[in-house]
């Protein structure tokens, strides 16, 4: 069964995931984490559930290495490949070890454009297990409809 967690842009979908997770420790996946400095928010960083390892996904344009080349820039936002490699790995070792329930934060704009983690998607949502991922409710239609989800439930935030 697949699980959406809906809701608006900042209206706790990392915070539901997460909750769910924590409440059996059962599972696996990634969560995207805010971050902050000097109480200045200023990215993302992918945090895999089980071990709390991190990688920085994202950074606000402005707070981007000046020397690096982003691997995507989306609104206000900067991407490293980084980010979505750790991801990848995390997926590839839960379909490995045969991890379940899956959770994925978030599914989104960019990959609505065939971006960001629409790969490791593809590949977990053809797999027999039980996924969890958030989505805004702007994208929420385009998401199930793209990655022809039939058997849902919604969890609105």
């Amino acid at each position: 069964m697949i699980y959406i967690i809906c809701g608006e842009f900042n209206s706790g979908k990392t915070a539901k995931i997460k909750s769910i997770y924590l409440k059996d420790k059962r599972g696996d996946g990634f969560i995207t984490e805010k971050m902050y400095r000097d109480s200045v928010f200023y990215g993302y960083e992918t945090v895999r559930l089980s071990t709390g390892e991190s990688v920085i996904q994202s950074l606000k344009s402005e707070f981007f290495p000046a020397l690096e080349i982003p691997l995507y820039t989306k609104g206000a936002f900067s991407f490293f490949s980084e980010g979505f490699t750790f991801a990848d790995a995390v997926i590839d070792d839960v379909i490995l070890k045969e991890t379940c329930p899956v959770f994925i934060d978030e599914i989104g704009p960019l990959e609505l454009q065939g971006k960001g983690f629409n790969e490791l998607f593809k590949k977990i949502i053809t797999t027999d297990r039980t996924i969890y991922f958030t989505v805004r409710n702007y994208c929420l239609e385009k998401v199930i409809s793209l990655y022809s989800l039939e058997k849902y439930s919604l969890i609105r935030i």
